[in-house]
């Protein structure tokens, strides 16, 4: 069945089947005879029925593509550095200087003969953390006061930690910080506090505090859901998220001034009726997710990069 066209590899042949085989790709595959023909049918046949061969669909979570089927991060084009002439950026000096200390050298260190003192000398700024880092414990003295308007024994607040609690605002703060905005682990953490701050505290404990302190900070977090229920434009969006070994889903609502989030184990549009609890006056911003069509808003576009991906499917 041939016409003398040369028969490519079947690995040559994979590498041309996909969304971008062109008309005339596929007229040269079928031009190298049957067999060829049959193979390349049998390849698309085996990519429409596992998707995942051709690796993940454009609108995947990135949280749910595997590591080896993301590309490579490519190579930093751009010369690090200012450009020429431009005046050069490094750490600030210190503001106070907290100790200084004066190095003396008897023997030259290439050649080990004696030296001797020139006029001339330097200075060099080094910060660092402190040797040992001591956690300091105080005792509070706490007077009892009787009011005679309410009736009852009074007494004066401590600021410096949660009521009832052993360990401090410091560390509270700290351990937050460490585990919600850097994503450390609760194991992670406890090692920190343990070995290098040299301050004992266990898992347990922190999960308390930290249920203690969400309770604290919740006004705020209805407070944002709030403003964002009132924002002009709403940009929203969902990604993957692992909640004790199980996949949840975080959803995003975004402004150019706020954000807010949501844990859900569900994907579909009950989780939107918690956020959107009346109709929305503004306008939506989201991706082609079908849950979003279920809010009520007066505009409801669809952002720019989901959008080009779609037109490109439509395309091929």
């Amino acid at each position: 069945m041939g016409t003398g066209t040369e028969t490519s590899a079947p690995s040559e042949l994979e590498a041309m089947l996909g969304p971008q085989l062109s008309e005339e790709q596929a007229r040269a595959i079928f031009w190298q005879g049957e067999e060829a023909t049959i193979f390349a049918l049998l390849a698309l046949a085996k990519m429409v029925a596992d998707p995942s061969a051709n690796g993940p669909a454009p609108e995947t979570p990135s949280g749910q593509t595997p590591v080896y089927q993301k590309p490579a991060t490519p190579r930093r084009r751009k010369t690090p550095g200012r450009k020429a002439g431009h005046r050069g950026s490094r750490r600030p000096t210190p503001p106070h200087i907290d100790q200084h200390q004066t190095h003396t050298l008897t023997n030259c260190p290439h050649g080990q003969g004696p030296v001797s003192r020139c006029r001339s000398s330097r200075t060099r700024l080094i910060e660092d953390i402190p040797e040992d880092i001591t956690p300091v414990a105080t005792e509070h003295t706490i007077p009892r006061y009787w009011c005679a308007h309410c009736h009852r024994h009074v007494e004066p607040t401590v600021p410096d930690a949660l009521p009832g609690s052993t360990l401090g605002l410091r560390v509270l703060v700290l351990s937050a910080w460490l585990h919600y905005a850097l994503g450390n682990t609760l194991s992670q953490i406890v090692e920190v506090f343990n070995c290098h701050l040299q301050l004992k505290l266990t898992g347990g404990g922190l999960v308390q505090m930290w249920d203690r302190l969400q309770a604290i900070l919740f006004a705020w977090y209805l407070e944002i859901q709030a403003q964002a229920l009132e924002a002009a434009v709403l940009h929203a969006d969902e990604t993957g998220w692992r909640v004790g070994g199980k996949t949840y889903w975080l959803w995003c609502f975004t402004t150019t001034d706020l954000t807010y989030y949501l844990i859900d184990r569900c994907r579909a549009s009950p989780v939107l009726k918690k956020f959107f609890r009346k109709e929305f006056a503004g306008t939506l911003v989201s991706d082609f997710w079908g849950a979003y069509n279920a809010v009520v808003c007066a505009r409801r576009p669809k952002c720019l990069p989901h959008l080009w991906r779609e037109l490109k499917k439509v395309d091929h």
